[in-house]
């Protein structure tokens, strides 16, 4: 078992990371149009098949690898609670980069964050169920669902409403805020994971290897499922790249905050969450450049556009 330093955390620690949080999610809101909401609505299958496979079959599937790979406690929920994360708004761009429907990958993520409020801490408290140890680390925590939606409720559904109000009413101001916020939030939030790993380099780099591997075999599993769910439902090119994208990419920001806020910092899983948090950039990217080389010299369906919003041909 891995047995990890414990990570020194306190109140105003607690109180500054969901800020952090916070403002990372209002940066995202404000450049979120209500088109992007209602585009759901008016166009629901690709949303629908991603969406379905993010919230439904990755937490199943990922419930049943923590069965199979027989992992520390910590790990395992650590890969349970970033699978019920929404996707982050980073999958934006790589989706871009891969050539894919943007419009749609940033309905999926503008949508995904908003019933994430309620969907997250179900799914995680229902897969984390069937696993023994996990149930008891969780015991041991002493972890109350009813905080994780509370802290949900501070870092998702108010920036959100109030990233959306400033967008419709200020959007000179939005515009503004976007790049400021996205900027100094990210870095903040990597001075958090920066101490996370030095408080226990030790064993970090002890257990690399296992790190490195539940996190690639987790990814991997989250991209293959994305393609295949948008192959099986044929959705075309553009499409099932988004798809893909979405589900392989989660917002791993958020499972390391509610790891510090909720789960008193516990080291395997704020260690999981991290190592996904880099990873799954390098791994996007990677299926980027495999996408564009594969798209040389074709003609795909789909609309291609900027990551702001607007229509562009590739």
């Amino acid at each position: 078992m891995i047995e990890l330093a414990h990570i020194h955390y306190d109140a105003g620690s607690h109180f500054v990371l969901n800020l952090v949080l916070a403002a990372m999610i209002l940066g995202l809101a404000l450049d979120i149009k209500t088109d992007d909401f209602l585009r759901v609505f008016r166009n629901p299958k690709a949303p629908s098949v991603g969406l379905a496979a993010q919230f439904l079959l990755l937490p199943a599937l990922t419930c049943g690898l923590t069965l199979l790979l027989d992992l520390p406690p910590g790990i395992e929920l650590g890969m349970i609670l970033v699978a019920a994360c929404p996707g982050g708004s980073i999958s934006n761009f790589v989706t871009y980069l891969a050539r894919g429907n943007v419009a749609l990958s940033i309905s999926m993520t503008a949508f995904a964050s908003l019933i994430a409020i309620f969907l997250m801490p179900l799914n995680f408290a229902f897969w984390s169920g069937f696993n023994p140890e996990a149930v008891e680390l969780l015991r041991e925590i002493d972890v109350d669902g009813s905080d994780i939606f509370k802290t949900l409720l501070m870092v998702l559904a108010i920036p959100i409403a109030l990233g959306q109000a400033i967008a419709h009413f200020h959007p000179k101001l939005a515009s503004i805020l976007h790049k400021g916020l996205k900027n100094l939030s990210l870095l903040a939030l990597f001075a958090f994971i920066g101490i996370a790993i030095f408080k226990n380099f030790d064993a970090f780099a002890k257990y690399f290897i296992l790190l490195f591997f539940c996190v690639l075999i987790h990814n991997g599993t989250a991209l293959a499922l994305g393609w295949a769910t948008g192959k099986l439902s044929k959705l075309n090119t553009a499409d099932r790249r988004a798809v893909m994208i979405e589900v392989g990419m989660q917002n791993s920001s958020l499972a390391i905050a509610i790891v510090f806020t909720q789960f008193d910092a516990q080291p395997g899983m704020a260690l999981i969450a991290a190592f996904w948090g880099t990873w799954h950039i390098v791994s996007g990217l990677l299926i980027a450049l495999v996408c564009r080389i594969n798209s040389r010299g074709k003609s795909e369906t789909g609309p291609h556009m900027e990551p702001d919003g607007t229509r562009t041909d590739l």
